[in-house]
């Protein structure tokens, strides 16, 4: 459905862009069978598996402006879903 072109930095300090699926079929179910919050975290676990199957990892500044949520929430639906973020 919608991809996005987002640019990390690398070790280095170059930017390197990464794609990343921002919006897909599967959102629309889990926003109408599980709501906002299971929506987030689908994108979560999608955004980290994404970045790293192309060598990037994402920091959580990088996830809070992608998905508009705190560092907080973000580590409490990591804990949750038992992903380790690095």
């Amino acid at each position: 459905m919608g991809t996005i072109t987002y640019y990390v930095r690398d070790g280095k300090n170059t930017l390197r862009g990464i794609k990343l699926t921002l919006c897909c079929e599967e959102d629309f179910q889990y926003l109408k069978n599980s709501g906002v919050s299971m929506l987030r975290r689908l994108r979560l676990r999608r955004f980290l598996k994404e970045a790293m199957s192309q060598g990037v990892k994402l920091s959580y500044r990088d996830l809070s402006l992608l998905l508009l949520a705190s560092k907080a929430t973000l580590k409490r639906d990591l804990k949750a879903d038992a992903i380790r973020k690095d």
